[in-house]
């Protein structure tokens, strides 16, 4: 009990310590998710896993060398590192190419675009990242050298909840249904909220690579993209509260959030709806994130994700 003590006052005082003023939230979905909740066994700490916001881009040439960063700590961390790829309006690198190759799609996205201006005050230079959505080496954008380093400190972080995340597909009514599942092991008294983010991979389109690149010098008309935000079904950007109306969550406690998504909607707030790939839920996931609510921050304390089965 001394122990689960230490750990909660060491973790309440980190992620409530003061940042700048964040500007306020969008809501972009109407919120529908119920919460159910009961008080079962202490569960044991699932071991922390880690959320990388990637800001990137088909014209953006340094891009793919990112990618194969994060691929290679998925690799040695499996099941630990989260990744979602964000394509956001701005930046020339966000924009498909055009010339010598023209791309087929647009993964620009509007709650892409809004965590990058609410969150992370902005993005102007590709590829960078957020990484739990708090500061590495002082910067809240961490540059792609600083990835793994980043990580590695974030993954040696100790557990204050457990989140696991189900997802299935109905293909008769194209509706996506979502649950988490959020665990208590220590007692957390701070407001904390729920992220829910559905990507899609395996999505081939072009990809702009350095000129010098000798695999692919100038880019790939076959490019295999991966962890491409198709939409958030939570609040953007800050996500919905769990369980407000009880501030003080015992060890031992469980909270279940549903959610049901018509993917006929899936493009509504992209940059051009037109221009996106169909939804195919074999090659979708969803990724799931809690963030505290204090002083603005919403720093990340754990995250999850799954696979799209088909009902």
């Amino acid at each position: 009990m001394k122990k689960q003590a230490l750990l909660v006052a060491a973790l309440s005082a980190f992620l409530l310590q003061s940042c700048e003023e964040k500007p306020p939230l969008i809501k972009f979905t109407e919120d529908t998710a119920k919460d159910t909740t009961y008080v079962g066994a202490v569960p044991a700490p699932q071991g922390r896993q880690v959320l990388v916001e990637e800001y990137t881009g088909a014209a953006c040439p340094n891009c793919p060398a990112g990618h194969e960063i994060l691929k290679e700590y998925q690799k040695t961390y499996p099941g630990r590192v989260n990744v979602i790829g964000l394509y956001i309006t701005g930046p020339i690198q966000t924009k498909p190419p055009t010339n010598p190759h023209a791309a087929i799609y647009d993964f620009r996205h509007g709650d892409a675009t809004s965590i990058s201006k609410v969150i992370y005050g902005g993005v102007s230079s590709l590829p960078t990242a957020g990484i739990d959505r708090k500061p590495f080496g002082g910067n809240l954008k961490v540059d792609r050298g600083s990835w793994g380093a980043a990580i590695e400190a974030g993954l040696a972080l100790p557990d204050s909840l457990n989140l696991t995340m189900e997802s299935t597909f109905d293909s008769a009514s194209g509706k996506l249904s979502v649950i988490a599942k959020i665990e208590y092991p220590v007692t957390i008294m701070f407001p904390h909220n729920l992220s829910i983010a559905v990507l899609q991979d395996s999505i081939i389109d072009v990809q702009e690579y350095p000129s010098t690149d000798p695999v692919h010098p100038g880019g790939d008309e076959k490019y295999l993209f991966t962890n491409v935000l198709r939409t958030m079904l939570t609040t953007v950007p800050g996500g919905d509260p769990i369980l407000p109306s009880q501030t003080v969550k015992e060890p031992g406690r469980v909270v279940v959030k549903a959610y049901t998504f018509d993917t006929k909607n899936i493009t509504d707030r992209s940059e051009a709806p037109a221009r996106w790939p169909a939804f195919k839920a074999n090659h979708a996931k969803v990724v799931g994130f809690i963030t505290n609510e204090g002083s603005g921050s919403y720093r990340v304390i754990q995250s999850a994700q799954a696979a799209v089965k088909y009902k």
